[in-house]
């Protein structure tokens, strides 16, 4: 055998277009399953035929054009990858252009990779066969996206959005160009510093592992940073519930008070002869017995004060707040959970019973009963199905990392609500699901009873 041909830089670099194309596929596919689809079942299992196909056409025109056309059909590879990846999943444009280049390096680096071991492979044996090149490329493209699917699905969050910004995108495109011009730039010429008149392929595998490596480190610390972000506003809402909850307290005393004084009021109407003053005092007592029929009396104090501010938000809202609930098996419940877990239920409800025009369905139920050794929470709201990210007749479980999208524009800032009660819920052993059935939203939380 001839190893000097087989060895020189135009040999070297010519790997067989169809395990080019694998790669890239290989390399989306690896994200296909682990981001989130827009689609399931047999048309994402045609989804992926359709992406393997498209490919290796073009990886077998792409090689049949001369070597000056070679720039031009790797961007048009990253391009068809991009748009696989976008049909495919459930994400946005700049989120999609941090996965591609992912992606892409990825493919790099198993192509290198087997390329520098078919060489080597080669060399051992002595023969080069169209099955010894096919067994090597079985066993690196096995080994390397298998290992790497299981670091990055630890690594990607799955049911939300990345939100990346512009400025984060251009970084992770240069460092994906970066790794690609320096491991590819010895193919191309060797009158550069940069480049390797020997060893070629070590340095083409090393540097594309290196520019993976560093793709995932970054998404690994962005990660972490967003994880942090989620935790503190999450907290802040904990914080800001309580908050609410300790003034409403001071505020129903002072109503409670007010109430006692009712005999004054009796007393200005009895000795009021002016018909206007007469009226405001009438009015004031109006009023007052509202602000009465309000008071909540369930067996729980801290729920007694956030159903009372909840329930007069509701009535100068024009909505009708019915609870039927048994306080005292929250006990066992703590005070800063109980003001997440209700004043988030009753805000969300609210915020989108509020945007109802019709009166008769401006209306919001909640229930707390217990059974089977658990705490069962409901709350119950029509909805306009625009502002429910939920399949019609659709119920889900959810933890606190997959949750329904929230329609607000600001992703990133809005849809901590949900969250924070998905984890009031994990906290005590139970879990939330939410169902959308007839117009109606449903919000279920379940907690494990600890009296």
């Amino acid at each position: 055998m001839d190893f000097t041909s087989f060895l020189n830089p135009a040999n070297i670099q010519d790997t067989p277009r169809l395990f080019t194309a694998i790669a890239e596929w290989l390399a989306v596919f690896v994200y296909f399953n682990i981001y989130k689809r827009r689609h399931h079942g047999w048309f994402f299992v045609g989804q992926c035929a359709l992406t393997l196909a498209v490919l290796v056409v073009f990886q077998y025109m792409a090689g049949i054009l001369p070597i000056g056309f070679w720039i031009p059909t790797m961007i048009g590879a990253v391009a068809l990858m991009y748009f696989s990846l976008y049909l495919v999943l459930d994400i946005k444009p700049k989120d999609c252009g941090v996965i591609t280049t992912h992606a892409f390096v990825l493919a790099e680096f198993a192509a290198s990779l087997y390329k520098q071991l078919h060489v080597w492979a080669v060399w051992i044996l002595n023969l080069e066969s169209l099955v010894l090149s096919f067994a090597v490329m079985l066993v690196v493209f096995t080994l390397t996206y298998v290992v790497y699917f299981h670091f990055e699905r630890g690594n990607m969050p799955t049911q939300r959005n990345l939100n990346v910004t512009t400025k984060e995108l251009v970084s992770v495109m240069a460092t994906g160009i970066g790794a690609f011009i320096m491991s590819n730039i010895s193919f191309v010429t060797t009158q550069t510093p940069f480049s390797a008149t020997e060893n070629m392929l070590y340095v083409r595998t090393l540097v594309d592992f290196g520019g993976l490596l560093m793709l995932m480190t970054e998404m690994g610390r962005r990660n972490e940073m967003a994880a942090k972000n989620d935790n503190d506003a999450i907290n802040m809402l904990f914080q800001k519930q309580y908050e609410q909850y300790k003034l409403a307290i001071d505020n129903s005393e002072a109503l409670r008070k007010e109430m006692h004084d009712m005999k004054h009021y009796v007393m200005a109407l009895k000795n009021e002869d002016d018909p206007a003053k007469r009226a405001e005092v009438l009015d004031d007592m109006e009023q007052a017995i509202a602000i009465q029929e309000s008071f909540m009396n369930t067996g729980n104090r801290v729920l007694d004060v956030i159903l009372t501010t909840k329930s007069l938000q509701c009535q100068k809202k024009g909505i009708t707040l019915n609870a039927m609930i048994d306080g005292d098996i929250l006990a066992g419940i703590h005070v800063k959970d109980i003001c997440s877990l209700f004043g988030n239920v009753i805000d969300n409800a609210i915020e989108a019973t509020q945007m109802i025009e019709e009166k008769e369905k401006r209306l919001i139920t909640l229930s707390v009963r217990s059974r089977n050794k658990f705490i069962i929470i409901e709350c119950e709201n029509y909805s306009d199905p625009s502002s429910v990210r939920l399949k019609k007749n659709q119920r889900r479980i959810f933890g606190s990392d997959d949750l329904p999208k929230t329609t607000k524009r600001d992703n990133v800032k809005h849809g901590y609500g949900l969250k924070s009660i998905a984890q009031v819920a994990e906290k005590y052993g139970g879990a939330m699901n939410c169902s959308y059935e007839d117009g109606w939203f449903k919000v279920k939380v379940l907690l494990a009873n600890r009296d």
